[in-house]
């Protein structure tokens, strides 16, 4: 039986390959926002799920008292407002946490979501929206805070009152951006990006192809 030698692998290129693995994690998390999916649709309810929780870091502040935080998602390639109505947040509603000097207020859960229908700063027309109606201490959102929302999903029936379908096409699974905007139903500042605090199973994927480009290199090298 044809024994395989294994090549030795040095400390230094140990440390390397782990740099590697660390640099294309970070890399394709920041890159990728966060992956959200789409269902229901032509009659039906829609479900927008994610399925780990979003973590955002605040890179400017209010300056002023907010009501409470906004979520954004947003990139949809559609040029259309995906829901043209506000609507209550169905089934087990998303929560959000907040820590740092400003934003602390405890646990809140997400109850109401909507397409934006406003230009202001990054956000646009087929935007998605939600935020917690619930929160009603006045926040001071500070640079810095870190917002935890939970991996969840929002449902929506096609108007607050009744129990109509949504009739429109859905847009498309994927990678989407998304942020912290200033105040209850409103978009003028963005205040800081999120990304999924547990990267996709195609982040893996990546990262992987990338360990093995990276072994395959200096395997050739200490050949040499």
């Amino acid at each position: 039986m044809k024994m395989i030698a294994l090549v030795p692998c040095s400390r230094k290129a140990a440390a390397s390959l782990v740099a590697l693995i660390a640099f294309t994690l970070a890399a394709t998390t920041r890159a990728q926002g966060v992956y959200l999916t789409f269902t229901g649709g032509h009659g039906s309810e829609v479900k927008i799920s994610w399925s780990s929780p979003i973590v955002y870091t605040l890179t400017g502040s209010t300056g002023i008292g907010a009501v409470n935080p906004t979520f954004v998602f947003q990139s949809v390639t559609t040029s259309s407002a995906i829901f043209s109505t506000q609507g209550a947040v169905g089934g087990v509603a998303p929560t959000y946490t907040s820590t740092g000097a400003g934003s602390s207020d405890g646990t809140q859960t997400i109850n109401t979501f909507f397409a934006s229908n406003f230009n202001f700063n990054t956000v646009h027309p087929d935007d998605v929206v939600f935020y917690a109606t619930t929160d009603t201490a006045n926040t001071l959102l500070t640079a810095g805070d870190v917002f935890t929302l939970s991996a969840g999903s929002l449902r929506y029936d096609g108007s607050p009152t009744t129990s109509a379908g949504y009739m429109g096409a859905l847009p498309a699974d994927g990678y989407y951006n998304t942020f912290i905007a200033d105040g209850n139903n409103t978009y003028y500042q963005n205040l800081g990006s999120g990304a999924s605090a547990i990267p996709e199973p195609s982040t893996y994927a990546m990262m992987a192809g990338a360990a093995i480009l990276g072994f395959a290199v200096w395997r050739r090298r200490a050949r040499a």
